[in-house]
């Protein structure tokens, strides 16, 4: 029998293929004006750049998270990893926009396998009283990554153009690769004759988020009401429909609807997709702003849209500390009303071009989404039993990553349609005077305030106390979640 890992050895590698993933995430969203230009693609088109990767990753996650507990969590770790590594080199070097865009969504669909699976091999490597350490130090280093990955993207960018942004996955990956085949345990997991894979409900939620997005993106070209996008936005209901009811009746459901009864559960799980919706899209629109209306460079626009991360990084923590004399809900609705106002005030920024509300409103985003995470998490696991819990996070994962990837896309469309109504028709300029952009990305961060503001509702609407329950009742209940100790996205699962 071979000796057990160390658990510390399989943070370190786990821990190294995650921040691969989030730096590869956020550091391409600098190069998008580089890469629009070099390609010759209107803003429409390179918009999918982004949002390929994206609607992979939220199409892919659930299909991934149920894989890996049928045949093994170290090979689709490892697959993903070969897919990450390929993909990368082969886009480092096509020419085509069409084939960028496909590469970009197979890197989605490698993150997909990746991510979820790195908390899945940590929860099974440390002993439940470690348990906590382990994901917490994992979480901490890919929300650094994340932070990190605007600014190497623009080191990048600057310095050997927006091919290297691809091609830097190459060795790391390779590095991730091989201590992967080294030190992660093998699978003992067998398939069973009961284990069964509900093809129809992957294929149905796959098809509704694409027929959504795909939608979306299509209105700055096609128009509002042009019957192609109104049928595309049909389909996505009708699809979403019949996923729901598929879910409903299989028995071997891609994720439990049931869930959904509870009221708070519900409204908590809504809190979720509105906090999700804005919290990647103003990314996009800070770093766009700063190079096509104030003509800065792509490492200045990456160091900006890091404070946001950075904020959420360091305020995480207030969470744990509030929740000694507050309830979740109380510390939720905190976190969206904070992310609201910041919203509010980015939006603001980009009509007035000031770096001070700019850089207040990002620091209130970053910590408005800090202090949120974890008791709205919580919120959503609170009562569960453990055998349901990984259910409860496979919805939150989906309702995350459609969210983001949604939002993304129509603040992109708000802005691409505002851009050529001035004339502008990609995203490779830079305009003279900020002023004849500005409504395009005033009317986007409006739009992510009022979801900040719908979040804020929705978390106050669950109900139930202010203050802290008494310390005892954890301990009475053996089913709860003492949400003060989950480190702060320790059970999302979702990706960059």
């Amino acid at each position: 029998m071979a000796a057990r890992r160390s658990p510390w050895a399989v943070l370190v590698v786990t821990t190294l293929g995650s921040m691969l993933m989030f730096v590869n995430a956020t550091s391409i969203n600098v190069a998008l004006p580089a890469i629009s230009g070099d390609l010759g693609v209107t803003a429409a088109t390179a918009d999918w750049f982004l949002l390929a990767y994206m609607l992979a990753l939220s199409m892919t996650v659930l299909v991934f998270s149920r894989l890996s507990d049928m045949f093994g969590r170290r090979r689709l770790y490892l697959a993903g990893l070969v897919l990450m590594i390929a993909a990368s080199l082969i886009a480092s070097l096509v020419a085509d926009p069409i084939a960028l865009i496909v590469l970009r969504a197979l890197q989605g669909v490698a993150a997909a396998s990746i991510i979820p699976n790195a908390n899945a091999i940590i929860s099974d490597a440390f002993p439940p009283a470690m348990l906590t350490v382990g994901l917490s130090i994992n979480i901490m280093m890919a929300s650094a990554a994340s932070i990190v990955g605007p600014v190497v993207g623009g080191l990048l960018l600057d310095s050997l153009g927006w091919r290297s942004l691809f091609l830097v996955n190459v060795p790391f990956g390779v590095l991730a690769l091989l201590l992967g085949l080294v030190i992660l345990p093998r699978d003992h997991r067998r398939q069973s004759a009961g284990d069964r894979f509900d093809v129809a409900g992957a294929l149905l939620v796959a098809a509704a988020l694409a027929a959504l997005l795909l939608g979306v993106n299509r209105v700055s070209v096609w128009g509002l009401g042009d019957p192609r996008v109104l049928a595309l936005f049909a389909a996505a209901l009708v699809l979403g429909v019949v996923f729901a009811v598929v879910e409903r009746r299989t028995t071997v459901a891609l994720i439990d609807t049931s869930i959904l009864v509870e009221r708070a559960r519900a409204l908590a799980l809504t809190s979720a997709f509105l906090m999700a919706f804005p919290q990647s899209a103003v990314l996009v629109l800070v770093v766009l702003h700063q190079q096509l209306a104030l003509g800065v460079s792509s490492v200045q626009a990456g160091l900006m849209a890091a404070v946001t991360a950075a904020a959420l990084v360091v305020t995480s923590p207030l969470a744990g500390i509030l929740a000694r004399r507050f309830s979740s809900r109380t510390v939720s609705s905190i976190g969206c009303a904070l992310s609201a106002v910041g919203y509010g005030l980015t939006a603001a920024s980009f009509g007035t071009s000031s770096g001070g509300a700019l850089i207040a409103g990002l620091l209130l985003v970053g910590a408005g989404n800090g202090v949120f995470t974890a008791p709205n998490t919580a919120a959503i696991m609170s009562g569960l039993p453990a055998s349901r819990r990984g259910i409860a996070n496979g919805v939150r994962s989906l309702l995350f990553n459609g969210a983001q990837t949604t939002g993304t896309a129509v603040a992109l469309v708000l802005v691409t349609a505002g851009l050529a109504a001035v004339g502008i028709d990609g995203y490779d300029t830079v305009v003279t005077d900020p002023a004849t952009v500005a409504p395009a990305f005033v009317a986007a961060g409006l739009l992510l305030a009022a979801f900040g503001i719908a979040a804020t509702i929705a978390s106050i609407a669950r109900g139930g106390s202010w203050l802290a329950a008494p310390a005892r009742s954890a301990r009475t209940r053996p089913d709860a979640v003492p949400w003060e100790t989950i480190p702060t996205p320790a059970l999302r699962g979702e990706g960059p």
